[in-house]
Parts: C-alpha cells; sequence; structure tokens
C-alpha cells in the first residue's frame, strides 16, 4: 500500500495488491528495514527563584522554581542520504525542544506547574520534493504547547 509521502510499502508479500488482498502463505516474507540512526543530547537549567529571592522559609512565596530544558537530535548524514536515494518526498534530519517550566511547590505534597514548550523538526528536499505538512511543502515546522497541571507526591 502507498505510505504518507507516496511510495510503496510492501507488507510481507510480493502479490499485488487487489481487493480484496490476496497473499499465498509461501510468498510471505519480512521487509528489510534499517532504522535511521541518531545523535543528540539536552541540557536542563533549574533556577531556585524563592532562594534568589531571599524568600522567607515559612512564607507563602517559598516555593517557587523556574526550570529551563532544550534539547536536540538529529539523523546521521549517511542516513538521510541512503532514504533520499530511496525517491522519498524530503527526509526529518533534525529536531529541538525548547521548555520553560515554572513550579510552585504549596506543600509537601502539591506542586503546580505551567510550561510552555516549542517543538521543531527540519526537513531536506528529497527527489519529490519536501514533505508535506498541513498540505502544504514545509522545510521546517513547529508545535508551540502550553501545558499546565497538578503534582500530587505521597
Amino acid at each position: 500500500g502507498p505510505s504518507l509521502d507516496g511510495s510503496l510499502v510492501t507488507f510481507g508479500c510480493t502479490v499485488a495488491f487487489v481487493a480484496p488482498a490476496t497473499c499465498p502463505v509461501v510468498n510471505a516474507f519480512t521487509a528489510p528495514q534499517q532504522p535511521v540512526r541518531s545523535q543528540g543530547g539536552f541540557v536542563n537549567l533549574a533556577l531556585p527563584l524563592s532562594r534568589i529571592a531571599n524568600a522567607d522559609p515559612e512564607g507563602r512565596n517559598n516555593g517557587w522554581s523556574l526550570h529551563l530544558h532544550y534539547g536536540i537530535d538529529f539523523a546521521k548524514a549517511r542516513d538521510v542520504r541512503r532514504l533520499s536515494a530511496a525517491g522519498a518526498a524530503g527526509n526529518r534530519y533534525k529536531g529541538d525542544l525548547s521548555a520553560v517550566t515554572l513550579y510552585y511547590k504549596l506543600n509537601n505534597w502539591v506542586t503546580f506547574a505551567a510550561e510552555q514548550s516549542l517543538y521543531r523538526t527540519f526537513a531536506l528536499p528529497g527527489p519529490a520534493g519536501l514533505p508535506l505538512f498541513r498540505g502544504n511543502p514545509a522545510r521546517a515546522w513547529h508545535d508551540s504547547r502550553t501545558e499546565v497541571g497538578t503534582i500530587f507526591s505521597f
């Protein structure tokens, strides 16, 4: 059957797709697939805002902290070239995440959190052009998220 980028994906059968699908057991095989290798890393920085501001340890402003996060991962260049040679419509080669989280520790059992994050993905054009994002060819796309939550510790 066709994949999202239009290339043909075999599902263990050499017989052409006919509705209803028929696949003799003698022709079944495992499609050879190699994973895309990647590498990357991340850094986290936690700032105890209450201590920096010299908040009263017994007061209500004692539990504030700010956490900054950045992470990146990218595919090995030879794997991106291998996929491009297969005729794919562009390949993802790099992604990163930036996040800022503000915590307020109410007491030993309850903490409130608010996070703003940005996920970005970058692609290289392939023989069939760039991959589609929201129906349009795109070299980069992103997802911005806002999350709030309560953390209960027991």
